[in-house]
């Protein structure tokens, strides 16, 4: 009978034990939480940034010199707060004689609209179906660069 006594007696003092070790346990839980919570923030901020270009790119092909309307149009496929003009900024850039739009989206930190201090940026090349009005004209894809003609005279 004794043992019987004694072997009630270590289950009560294991509750107490599992309640403490479950609380000391909390915080750890609560911080991988959040680290999840923040990385599906990056992936969610770099979605937009990627959507947002992509769609800044279709814009810039057919009105190359409306910066306005590109940066409409790139605002169009983000969500808010992620489209707001501190959080979100627009630009056409010229690379290896391509134009590319730029959408750069500043990632929150733990809550949506918070700022930190990293920028995930999306890139999508414009293919040209206007010239623009500065003149520099690029080649369909898979076309051969036309070579500058010669006068006879």
């Amino acid at each position: 009978m004794a043992e019987r006594r004694g072997g009630a007696h270590s289950r009560r003092e294991d509750r107490g034990a599992i309640i403490v070790e479950f609380a000391a346990m909390v915080p750890f839980m609560m911080l991988a939480l959040a680290l999840v919570w923040q990385v599906l923030l990056i992936g969610l901020t770099s979605m937009y940034a990627s959507h947002g270009a992509a769609e800044a790119a279709r814009q810039a092909a057919v009105t190359p010199d409306d910066m306005e309307r590109i940066d409409e149009e790139a605002r169009k496929r983000v969500l808010s707060p992620w489209d707001t003009p501190d959080v979100l900024t627009t630009s056409v850039v010229e690379r290896d004689g391509a134009r590319y739009a730029r959408v750069t989206v500043v990632m929150p930190v733990f809550l949506p609209g918070t700022t930190g201090p990293w920028d995930i940026t999306g890139e999508a090349r414009v293919v040209t179906e206007v010239t623009p009005r500065d003149g520099v004209v690029e080649p369909p894809p898979g076309a051969q660069p036309s070579e500058p003609e010669e006068d006879d005279a």
